[in-house]
């Protein structure tokens, strides 16, 4: 009997995601029946330009499962630490639109990143799931589920099961809401902002590949990952890394990501 009155409420709660396609509150009633699915913490729907149309993400919605009162960590996300989200990177490298967990993307060292030790935990969770969706080539619809602990295998096949019509209620939304109007053009693609950023605090004295490998550690690759993608050895990767962290008067990841964070204060882009 508890199961069929279960049914009946997803079954509901679909029809209000139905009800409301073209309107403010859709993501609200999405968020919300997917989390009767796949019980999480937090939710966040975005739309950013994929290939560099708008300058910053544009939230569609946020969501606090615990009403929790502790100020919104979104103002620091769009600040500019969007631009070490894996997912957003991930996409921005070509994923297919679908629904991935953390694990599928994140850099091999990421949860030892000081972006995830300083950040992503306490903003997030130990663990994410986003649902990435191009309504059309220059837009990037992201939605993400935070969570405190990681995800079971059993909510996972339930969201895996019905991502086909979340994927298509998201993109007939998007054409009915008109939504493209609400994303400005930008400046510069992801990796573009984050070597500005590099080079303000920089003043100069990276190389660009120093830069690409500042930008690799910031995400959380570890050298031999950098080394593969570079294709170089690990033990010049160290070399590079050594020599950046003098340029820039730092000696550890923590300072590292300081710095960064100090140049994205001092982005004067729209």
């Amino acid at each position: 009997m508890d199961r069929l009155f279960t049914e009946i409420a997803m079954h509901q709660a679909l029809g209000r995601v139905l009800d409301h396609l073209g309107q403010p509150r859709f993501w609200r009633f999405l968020v919300l029946l997917l989390n009767e699915m796949v019980p999480f913490d937090n939710a966040l729907a975005t739309a950013i330009g994929a290939d560099g149309v708008s300058a910053v993400p544009v939230v569609l919605d946020e969501y606090d499962a615990g009403g929790s009162d502790t100020p919104s960590p979104v103002p620091l996300y769009l600040n500019g630490l969007y631009l070490l989200d894996p997912f957003l990177q991930a996409a921005h490298d070509g994923l297919a639109d679908g629904c991935y967990r953390l694990e599928e993307v994140a850099p091999d060292l990421f949860r030892q990143s000081e972006y995830f030790l300083s950040y992503f935990r306490d903003a997030v969770g130990e663990d994410e799931i986003q649902v990435l969706v191009r309504p059309q080539p220059d837009v990037l619809l992201s939605l993400s589920l935070g969570a405190a602990r990681r995800f079971d295998a059993e909510p996972l096949g339930k969201l895996t099961a019905a991502l086909p019509w979340v994927i298509a209620a998201i993109r007939q939304h998007w054409r009915l809401a008109g939504d493209t109007a609400r994303i400005a053009p930008g400046a510069a693609d992801l990796g573009a902002r984050v070597e500005a950023a590099l080079a303000r605090f920089g003043a100069g004295l990276l190389t660009e590949r120093e830069m690409g490998i500042a930008r690799m550690v910031l995400r959380g690759n570890s050298s031999k990952a950098i080394a593969e993608r570079l294709a170089i050895s690990p033990e010049t990767v160290k070399v590079h890394r050594r020599h950046l962290y003098t340029k820039l008067g730092v000696s550890t990841q923590p300072e590292l990501f300081s710095r960064f964070i100090e140049a994205l204060g001092d982005d004067d882009s729209p």
